[in-house]
Order: C-alpha cells, then sequence, then structure tokens
C-alpha cells in the first residue's frame, strides 16, 4: 500500500455557505464525519474546470436537494485549516490520495424557498437546522472557527445581528 507523503500534502480548494431565511436565521449542516456537537455550514470541494461560484451553488443543490439559493456576496477571506490526522489518514484509505486541510472561499448565500423543500443528502448530512445568528458560538464549536465566521458575517455587513 502507498504511504502518505506529509511533506507534499496541499489543502483542497473548496467553499461554505452561510445561508440566510426570511428570519435571518443561518442555516448549519451536521456531516456525518462530525461529532454531534460539530457544524459547518454547507459546501465541498471545486471540481476541475469550474468556478467556486458553481461549485457553491451545485453543493448546495447535492447537499440540500433545493435550488431555492441565490448567491448574495463572496467574502475577500479565505477559510484555511489543517485536517485532524486521523482524517487525513481516513480519506487517504478511501480514496488512495489526500489532502491536509481545506481553503475555502466564504459565501453569503439567501434560501427563498420553503424549509420542507430542504432534503439532506443522508450519505453526507446527518441534519441541519436554522441558527439564530447570536446562537452561532453555541455550534461552530472547531477551535478559531466561530471567531472566524464572526468577522466573515461582519464582512457581509451582519455585524447588527451579533448583538443579543
Amino acid at each position: 500500500m502507498d504511504k502518505i507523503d506529509w511533506k507534499n500534502l496541499d489543502y483542497r480548494q473548496g467553499t461554505v455557505a452561510f445561508i440566510l431565511n426570511k428570519d435571518h436565521k443561518i442555516l448549519l449542516v451536521q456531516k456525518n464525519i462530525f461529532k454531534k456537537n460539530e457544524w459547518d455550514g454547507p459546501g465541498g470541494g471545486i471540481n476541475a474546470g469550474e468556478s467556486a461560484d458553481e461549485t457553491i451553488i451545485r453543493e448546495l443543490r447535492e447537499e440540500l436537494g433545493s435550488d431555492k439559493f441565490k448567491i448574495l456576496k463572496c467574502s475577500q477571506t479565505l477559510d484555511e485549516y489543517m485536517w485532524p490526522k486521523e482524517i487525513i489518514e481516513k480519506r487517504f484509505l478511501e480514496h488512495g490520495k489526500t489532502y491536509k486541510g481545506q481553503i475555502r472561499k466564504q459565501y453569503l448565500v439567501e434560501f427563498f424557498g420553503k424549509d420542507d423543500e430542504i432534503i439532506v443528502q443522508e450519505s453526507e448530512i446527518r441534519k441541519y437546522e436554522w441558527v439564530k445568528i447570536k446562537d452561532l458560538q453555541k455550534y461552530l464549536v472547531f477551535p478559531g472557527y466561530f471567531e472566524k465566521v464572526k468577522k466573515v458575517l461582519e464582512e457581509f455587513g451582519i455585524k447588527e445581528l451579533m448583538v443579543e
């Protein structure tokens, strides 16, 4: 079996969406690979020949089963992070290749559909939840992630919604 070339691992290029509904709540997903208290915005990896804008819309359609999404803004800040060693090793065993982490373009997206139009892709997503912006810190538990998301939401003009 091949071994992981740890020194030459690269970052996966990806996307993540912060989706607002008409009630100014943000949709978070709990991926199957996450622990029960870990949440993130939906999104995924950029395929060859695909733009980041195309990727986020495709991923939302795949993961959430709806096309009722509209990109409002794209952040100037990229979300860069390393995966834990066990995730890197698991991905390598499953796919024969892996990355050391991700660099994601971050989007503010509007959902203009109805909640019953969201049908999660069960192979990837355990569940989703609409979260009040003031409650995001309870959900975004990955180290340093809430602080990063708060800055991006402020960039998107959502600063006033962060106040309790």
